[in-house]
């Protein structure tokens, strides 16, 4: 089977926690482009009606990433793609506390089954996350000291204060509405960086004295201290019609090698909300208006809305045990 190849736009600036994933594993920052080429995750004007994010990042690393840098395969990437679904799985401390709810028999015992599994899978997942530590480690300091020796400049938005709370109480003090747009991004000083003050993956630091967040880098910049390995001459891409076309041949080596799915899902968040409902006896008469409900709390979570189904599957124990008489 042929493959159409989708062009995007690499990155000219990125963020941090972009920067550390492309000198760990050369995983290329992508834009968010509109016309003309603005990248909205940076442009106030473009995007009026949204706070400035970071990258939809969801913590994990991709097996084929990970091997190519002499790790074992990602135990919570693998998951995503198994026969068994794993990736749906609570983790272990909230299958404990299911158990300990008032449930008939034969859910208990699929939370039983469940749990056995959910801790192998967390046993497997934390032996892979001490060894991906000791790796990415070693990256984060030669980052650190690119920084430090001025090789890479970075930029951030400063708050006013150190302290988070402190910093955001200070704005809203100024009597007038006010968005993360109109903290500009300045120039961070390389004799500001601590290694231990940095938020690679929340792409923000602190030193003490001061603290920058949506810090980013030039993408051109960031590639020079850490330049992307020797490519492979692709001889089987085919201009079609104005679309890059992989051969057969080519596609069914990538589709045997590279994994695209679902990211893991905070189902533990999922699951305090859930109780929390139960506990103040506020779940809908209907179970499938509390599904619709969750839909939204998931799009508001999570960026992204769950399917029915896989609700379903979530909340239907719960019904039975405690709604539907």
């Amino acid at each position: 089977m042929k493959l159409v190849l989708t062009p995007y736009w690499i990155a000219e600036e990125c963020f941090l926690q972009e920067a550390i994933i492309w000198a760990g594993f050369y995983r290329y920052p992508k834009s968010e482009i509109i016309p003309d080429r603005v990248d909205v995750r940076f442009d106030g004007d473009v995007q009026e009606e949204f706070e400035p994010h970071t990258p939809d990042w969801h913590g994990y690393i991709e097996s084929e990433e990970a091997v190519r840098v002499g790790l074992p395969p990602n135990p919570e990437w693998e998951s995503l793609f198994d026969d068994e679904e794993t990736y749906m799985l609570s983790d272990p401390d909230t299958l404990k506390m299911f158990l300990e709810m008032d449930f008939d028999e034969p859910q208990k015992e699929k939370f039983r089954k469940d749990l056995v599994r959910s801790e192998a899978l967390a046993k497997n997942q934390a032996e892979w996350d001490q060894k991906y530590e000791a790796y990415i480690e070693v990256i984060e300091s030669k980052f650190f000291v690119a920084l430090r020796e001025g090789k890479i400049k970075a930029y951030g938005r400063k708050l006013p204060h150190h302290d988070l709370e402190t910093a955001t109480g200070i704005l809203d003090g100024k009597g007038k509405s006010w968005s993360w747009f109109d903290v500009e991004h300045e120039d961070i000083p390389a004799d500001f960086w601590r290694l231990d003050g940095i938020e690679w993956n929340q792409s923000s630091a602190q030193n003490g004295q001061s603290h920058y967040f949506h810090i980013y880098v030039n993408t051109d910049e960031l590639m020079d201290v850490f330049p992307a390995p020797d490519g492979e001459e692709a001889q089987s891409v085919k201009m079609i019609a104005g679309q890059y076309i992989l051969d057969d041949s080519q596609a069914e080596k990538i589709k045997k090698t590279t994994k695209r799915g679902r990211p893991s899902l905070d189902w533990n968040t999922f699951f305090l909300e859930l109780a929390g409902r139960i506990k103040n006896d506020d779940l809908p008469e209907k179970q499938e208006a509390f599904i619709a409900e969750m839909q939204d709390w998931c799009l508001v979570h999570w960026g992204q809305k769950v399917g029915r189904s896989t609700l379903l599957q979530k909340i239907s124990p719960f019904y039975q045990r405690y709604v539907i008489k």
